[in-house]
């Protein structure tokens, strides 16, 4: 839920999905992000038996983004 968030993050997230949910051009920009980024995550899994890899990028400034995005366009519940 978007209680996970501070008021300011909780702030943001409301505008991203008002944003994804209105703008065309951004919704396909989240959504290649959100698949590149998915992407990463199952190339570095493969070899990635403890999962800290995974990890790494998940909580990197990168994966909080993506984060973000996914949770906001409703790819994560």
């Amino acid at each position: 839920t978007r209680r996970l968030y501070t008021l300011k993050g909780q702030q943001t997230f409301d505008d991203i999905r008002r944003k994804y949910q209105s703008e065309g051009e951004f919704r396909a920009a989240v959504d290649r992000y959100c698949r590149d980024f998915e992407k990463l995550l199952q190339d570095v899994g493969r070899n990635d038996r403890d999962n800290i890899m995974t990890q790494t990028y998940l909580t990197s400034d990168t994966g909080k983004v993506y984060t973000m995005l996914a949770h906001a366009s409703g790819r994560l519940k």
